[in-house]
């Protein structure tokens, strides 16, 4: 376990490297230095019990730089491509107060909440939204970019790397929304676009249908395809909003899921016999997989498919 800790550690800063010369401090376990900007502090946490990752904060060490040396300390759950970083000002701010344990020890939780990653100290603290702090290696030098979050597709249900890509999604710029739920219809609406057909959210059938779909992709007047975003809650309700969608002639129906959703989906769909033939359910990773890679196709491609003039030998290089 040692060893994959620090193979982790390892490639956690070779991610910083390309930007930043940065090497180990001699007799400072996990501490590495910037030269002229900051300390990293590297913690490692795997993913605990199934619900959250736990890191804990040296005082002495802390307390040592106040005031004399920034740092940051760096929270790895689970691997490089998930890392929180929390400024040293953050640090003492949250811990205004809060007494460390008898080791001189302060401690980090970060966990998943419903559709957001929170982090926790406890004492009383409130709860803290993860998001501004997820993988912002510019916190380490402006010089360094955000880098493109890692998706591992096909998570199995209740595999803790499914909280990789929820994370992935929730950090991603370029999708709008709030929660996991909408930045995923967001991810099904700008696929559709891609594939040349008219995206719609909260798609009503008509003024006097009960019926409000996720998203829809509409070729010409017709549902080309009707997607339900489902992470928890009432898998009825999903079914038959799908099987509303294939009475008004929907060429493709499908559930966007998480992994802990579709044991019980599959169970509630296999007797609906109207439904079952026609219904494919897609991870949600699997689903930001398919919209990073078009993402990256499309950017390029929609660009070498335009016809333009211009005065001289036009390059992109």
């Amino acid at each position: 376990m040692a060893t994959k800790n620090k193979d982790i550690r390892d490639r956690f800063i070779s991610k910083i490297k390309p930007f930043k010369r940065v090497e180990p401090v001699p007799k400072m376990s996990s501490v590495y230095t910037t030269f002229n900007e900051v300390l990293l502090d590297v913690r490692y946490s795997a993913f605990l019990a199934g619900s959250y990752y736990l890191f804990f904060i040296d005082t002495h060490r802390v307390n040592l730089w106040r005031g004399k040396q920034r740092f940051v300390e760096c929270c790895i759950c689970g691997d490089e491509n998930m890392v929180v970083f929390v400024p040293d000002d953050k640090i003492f701010e949250w811990f205004s107060g809060i007494e460390p344990n008898r080791k001189g020890h302060w401690f980090i939780k970060i966990a998943p909440v419903e559709d957001r990653i929170m982090i926790k100290i406890g004492h009383g603290q409130p709860d803290r939204d993860a998001q501004e702090y997820l993988n912002r290696f510019d916190l380490i030098s402006p010089i360094i970019p955000r880098p493109i979050p890692r998706v591992v597709p096909g998570t199995p249900t209740g595999h803790p790397a499914f909280e990789e890509v929820r994370m992935a999604i929730l950090t991603d710029s370029n999708l709008q929304g709030d929660s996991l739920h909408e930045r995923t219809v967001d991810m099904v609406a700008q696929i559709g676009e891609w594939f040349g057909r008219q995206p719609k959210k909260s798609y009503v059938f008509e003024p006097a249908s009960p019926y409000i779909l996720d998203v829809v992709w509409l070729n010409g007047e017709e549902i080309d395809l009707a997607a339900e975003i489902h992470h928890g809650g009432n898998e009825t309700e999903a079914k038959d909003r799908l099987r509303q969608a294939l009475r008004y002639g929907a060429r493709k129906v499908v559930i966007v899921s998480v992994p802990s959703a579709v044991p019980r989906l599959k169970s509630v769909c296999q007797f609906e016999a109207d439904l079952k033939q026609w219904l494919e359910i897609w991870s949600v990773a699997r689903v930001y997989n398919m919209y990073r890679n078009g993402r990256a196709f499309y950017e390029d491609f929609r660009v070498f498919r335009r016809r333009q003039r211009s005065d001289g030998v036009a390059e992109f290089l």
